[in-house]
């Protein structure tokens, strides 16, 4: 079964650029990506000194590039480099992902510049990952359009690399974490950064030679997605100033207040179905709040900051867990392909965010000690939960959102498109971030010594339980009565304004 489906996507779209999406997604999403995150906590924890609800704020600033890639797009779409749209951006993004490398591993940061310049520096990695990511993307998602027929198979190969390299990821930071200084895996992550510049410079990509201008004509075409691209990438940056110099109630009053008018513009400017899809899964990634400047203290503390708390060492909490939820999320894109691929959306997505919170439980239980009273460890009970079950709930909701974004692209500006859909969703994230850090401030949470956990299980069920429940009924309001292998992009209609609150399908 296995061997056919291969057969088949490389019969399909090409071996070539199978290659091309294993070095984007193995490589750079997968390796590059995961090696960023997961060295995150111990170099800001034990180089910088940075924790709570600070620490969350920097990561915030950190991965605000997938909040920028409707900018990404425009400026590929409109701006070619060479006479190509997207090949000499994605070699650009290599040199500036591997060169912020370099400066991570080199530079004293615990000495100047401090925070905010490391999480700028790990801003330009993740930017590489994004330009990467989106570019790519833009070419799959032109390939699926043009073949409705494939349903999500391009998809679940790019989300399967993406799995293989997170199964990589955690292996090197396995054997690397708390074992030697957090800036050794940046050297690690440099090769990862510059190996897609060679498939891309070899001509693998898919992508016809145009004229070397500005193509203004795309602009005027398309000047309202060109218009919700700017104000994204706008908001997204603001947030980013925001998150490095105002506190925990500035970024969720700024974030609040910039999502309401991007929502509001999207509803009434764009084409209903998309407008609505794009509204769907910005308020999907809102409601599911980050909390990690809680959790990942929660489970890393010592005795003296948390007595008889779990205690994970570094290679356990980021390598060992990551690992085995690598393997459980290549079953979720398995599960995804076998059961969802060809599913109704709506049922795809009101089904994946109750198994998602269904999930959450595991940590509610585990910062109970409820585990402990019936012998279960800490150690087999995340595995089992944290890392597997929510890992697999994680893809299964993720890959139906991809789908979507891919199947809603208009022939042209593929990459705008579908940067504007998932630049607002990972901007939903962001907003999540920012308002996480405020809800950690709240809930009285502190990550030092003397340290105070007594309120992360509220925190968790309210963040993790109760608003993600709120988007269930969003489900039939915004998302299409459609299956994954219909032909989205032909019932667009230019219909806006007000009335696709109350509209139908």
């Amino acid at each position: 079964m296995l061997r056919a489906y291969v057969r088949g996507v490389g019969d399909n779209f090409g071996w070539r650029f199978l290659a091309v999406l294993a070095s984007a997604y193995v490589g750079v999403k997968g390796l590059v990506n995961i090696l960023t995150i997961s060295n995150f906590l111990p170099y800001f924890r034990d180089v910088l000194d940075i924790r709570g609800a600070q620490y969350q704020a920097l990561f915030t600033v950190a991965r605000l590039p997938s909040s920028l890639k409707a900018l990404i797009g425009m400026l590929s779409d409109t701006v070619p480099i060479g006479g190509y749209h997207k090949r000499y951006y994605i070699v650009l993004a290599g040199l500036m992902g591997g060169l912020a490398c370099v400066l991570l591993a080199v530079l004293p940061l615990q000495d100047f510049g401090g925070g905010a310049l490391a999480a700028s520096l790990v801003f330009l990695v993740s930017l590489e990952a994004a330009t990467v990511d989106l570019l790519v993307q833009g070419v799959y998602a032109k390939l699926m359009v043009s073949q409705p027929h494939t349903g999500a198979d391009l998809v679940s190969a790019a989300w399967g690399f993406f799995q293989v390299g997170s199964f990589i990821a955690a292996g090197l930071v396995g054997g690397l974490a708390g074992r030697t200084n957090p800036r050794v895996l940046f050297w690690v992550t440099l090769p990862a950064a510059l190996q897609v510049i060679v498939p891309v410079l070899a001509g693998w990509l898919p992508e016809d030679r145009t004229t070397v201008r500005f193509h203004s004509d795309r602009v005027r075409a398309n000047a309202v997605y060109f218009g919700l691209g700017a104000a994204m990438g706008a908001a997204a940056l603001g947030l980013g100033a925001v998150s490095l110099f105002g506190d925990t109630i500035a970024q969720a009053a700024y974030s609040l207040s910039v999502s309401a008018v991007l929502v509001g513009a999207s509803l009434w400017f764009l084409p209903k179905r998309l407008g609505r899809a794009m509204t769907y899964l910005f308020l999907a990634a809102t409601m599911d709040l980050n909390i990690r400047g809680a959790v990942d203290f929660f489970y890393t503390a010592n005795e003296e900051c948390l007595p008889g708390g779990p205690a994970f060492s570094l290679s356990f909490y980021l390598a060992w867990t990551g690992m085995i939820g690598s393997v459980a999320g290549i079953l979720g894109v398995a599960l995804f392909q076998a059961c969802l691929s060809r599913s109704w959306y709506r049922r795809a997505f009101w089904t994946t965010t109750l198994l998602q919170v269904a999930a959450a439980t595991v940590d509610i239980v585990i910062v109970q000690r409820w585990n402990r009273r019936v012998g279960i460890s800490d150690r087999v009970f995340y595995i089992l939960g944290g890392s597997m079950l929510q890992e697999v709930v994680y893809m299964l909701d993720f890959m139906p959102a991809v789908v979507l974004i891919s199947k809603l692209c208009p022939p042209g500006v593929e990459s705008t498109v579908y940067a504007l859909l998932a630049g607002f969703a990972n901007f939903g994230f962001s907003v999540a971030s920012a308002l996480g850090a405020l809800a950690i401030d709240l809930f009285g949470i502190r990550a030092r010594a003397p340290c105070d956990f007594g309120k992360l299980a509220w925190l968790i069920f309210a963040a993790k339980m109760v608003l993600p429940l709120l988007t269930v009924p969003l489900t039939f309001l915004l998302i299409p009565d459609a299956r994954m292998t219909d032909d989205l992009v032909g019932a667009l209609t230019p219909a806006g304004g007000l009335a696709l609150v109350v509209g139908l399908y």
